[in-house]
């Protein structure tokens, strides 16, 4: 049933699963420190774009799908992660010089990238599977619920890859040279791969 207590226990789960790490959040993180904030915008719009396309596209066409052949989205699930420890390799070793501490920009993620990106993020599956088997109400309000947790969501996206670019871009001040980037780099890649491990721990 949609009222107020059901909005509060969306938009609760919303905030702790926008906010909390993420590979998202920490792409937006690692971009914010290497690039600056405005290299971070494509990431922005394609992750509150791309996140509500696929909760909408989950809740109305493939989770009835997946619930038939569940062998199917385990591989896939499991493909998904692998992308991303290599992600994680990419960003440990990605190039340090100079030139990039000055600020020069080479090529962060894109507005298509992130929108892609979000097919093989395993927590934005386990949001999207989670707000559609918990948070959205059965029969009549079923869509319109989706279509409301869809809009919450694209919100605080926005708000927390903001959040985390921002935090990046001020830990910039405090790196000063080639090695201290390294190893911010792979401290964001190590968190990268605990977040997805994370979301493994209930398999």
């Amino acid at each position: 049933m949609i009222g107020f207590d059901w909005f509060v226990a969306l938009l609760l789960f919303v905030l702790v699963a926008g906010f909390t790490p993420g590979p998202n959040n920490i792409i937006a993180l690692s971009i914010g420190f290497n690039y600056g904030y405005k290299k971070v915008i494509p990431h922005i719009l394609g992750v509150s774009i791309g996140f509500p396309v696929m909760l909408m596209l989950i809740g109305t066409l493939l989770y009835p799908f997946m619930k038939r052949f569940e062998m199917l989205f385990t591989v896939l699930r499991y493909a998904s992660i692998l992308y991303i420890f290599y992600l994680a390799y990419k960003i440990a070793t990605s190039n340090i010089d100079e030139k990039e501490l000055e600020g020069s920009v080479k090529k962060p993620i894109s507005f298509f990238q992130s929108l892609a990106f979000q097919w093989i993020n395993p927590k934005a599956w386990a949001g999207a599977l989670s707000t559609v088997t918990i948070y959205i109400p059965s029969g009549d309000e079923y869509l319109k619920g989706l279509v409301i947790a869809s809009l919450v969501s694209a919100i605080t996206i926005v708000g927390a890859i903001s959040t985390w670019a921002l935090i990046g871009k001020k830990i910039k001040k405090f790196i000063k040279n080639p090695f201290q980037v390294r190893l911010f780099n792979v401290i964001m890649s190590i968190l990268l791969v605990i977040s997805v491990l994370i979301m493994m721990k209930g398999d």
